[in-house]
């Protein structure tokens, strides 16, 4: 499965950190959106894993609050994948 989280792109490497505490592997992509019509610079953060929707969820929940944000999105993507 393929989770990705969007969030606020501030406080980066605390970020990171979050993010390390629960996977040892994932890609963060830099890029820029639009909440509620306003221009913000966004941090996608994707894991790869067959683990539950709680651990995404409550790694979400975590940078939320890092960020100070009202929401962040989560996606939960079906996808195939393998390492070569």
């Amino acid at each position: 499965m393929l989770y990705r989280i969007f969030t606020e792109r501030k406080n980066e490497e605390e970020i990171e950190k979050i993010v390390s505490k629960y996977y040892e592997g994932f890609t963060l992509i830099k890029s820029e959106g639009f909440w509620r019509l306003i221009k913000e610079n966004s941090l996608i953060i994707e894991i790869v894993t067959e683990d539950s929707d709680k651990l995404i969820n409550d790694l979400a929940k975590e940078i939320k609050a890092a960020n100070n944000q009202e929401a962040v999105l989560v996606q939960k993507i079906n996808n195939n994948q393998w390492i070569i």
